[in-house]
């Protein structure tokens, strides 16, 4: 039988281990938690920071060369590149909040291509001027957003067209680059037209889809973009209310996974 100064030894050990693991688990939960509670404690401030206050890292633009592809996607010249980038375009402007959309682009450092119907630019003078002085770049998304290939009279097909190029050139001093087809909808006739004009037509492979309610939440618009995003892709984006509150997340997620911007002025025939 163990004698009463044998009992007392084990009995400090036994405390003595006790107080050791206790100490152990603390020092862990001491460690650990803060990485969550960090992130949580960020977003928190940055809620309630006005916009100006806000700290971000904005994305490398890509100097590589990019063809695009089945009018869809934005291919490197360089095969080899193993760079992730995606294509930005804003359709159907100008119109009041463009000049918001253009500054949240900048705070990204993300370029994009505007997709402009030429009957809104009397109603938002300036604008389109502004557009190309800011360093993005003008398309042509059709006069009054027809949609060409229910249109039978191919005089009007071309008048739709022209007149937009021929506003573009005239306030920019640069004819249109890019053209897009109004609800993607052409053929053979219209893209022989943007060839024969010297544009390279363009439709997308990626999508906000915020001509959908839906899309006023947030992660949807979100989603809708980063469930199918590749490199390459080319994005499709309004100036709807809700897309203009919603561009900074979408951009951020965007970033946040590894893709950079391409720069319009980089695409080559």
């Amino acid at each position: 039988m163990m004698n009463t100064n044998t009992k007392k030894l084990y009995l400090i050990i036994l405390v003595f281990l006790f107080m050791a693991l206790v100490v152990f688990a603390f020092s862990f939960k001491k460690i650990e938690a803060p990485q969550s509670n960090e992130g949580l404690m960020v977003k928190n401030i940055n809620d309630t920071l006005p916009k100006e206050n806000i700290i971000e890292t904005p994305s490398t633009p890509s100097t590589l060369k990019y063809k695009i592809v089945s009018r869809s996607v934005a291919v490197p010249v360089d095969i080899t590149s193993k760079e992730k980038s995606v294509l930005l375009t804003i359709d159907d402007g100008p119109t009041p909040r463009t000049i918001e959309v253009m500054a949240i682009l900048k705070k990204h450092n993300a370029n994009a291509i505007f997709f402009i119907n030429g009957n809104h630019d009397k109603d938002n003078i300036g604008v389109i001027e502004q557009i190309n002085n800011e360093g993005f770049s003008v398309g042509n998304h059709t006069w009054s957003h027809l949609n060409l290939k229910k249109e039978k009279d191919p005089e009007k097909i071309e008048k739709e067209i022209n007149k937009t190029t021929d506003l573009i050139t005239k306030l920019t001093g640069i004819p249109p680059r890019f053209f897009r087809a109004p609800y993607g909808e052409s053929n053979p006739y219209i893209r022989k037209i943007i060839q024969d004009d010297g544009m390279i037509f363009m439709d997308w492979s990626g999508a906000t889809m915020d001509w959908n309610k839906s899309t006023e939440e947030k992660d949807v618009f979100v989603n809708n973009v980063m469930n199918n995003i590749h490199s390459g892709s080319i994005i499709l984006i309004h100036e709807h209310p809700w897309s203009v509150t919603n561009l900074d997340a979408l951009l951020t997620t965007i970033e946040s996974k590894g893709y950079t911007y391409i720069d319009p002025k980089n695409i080559i025939e």
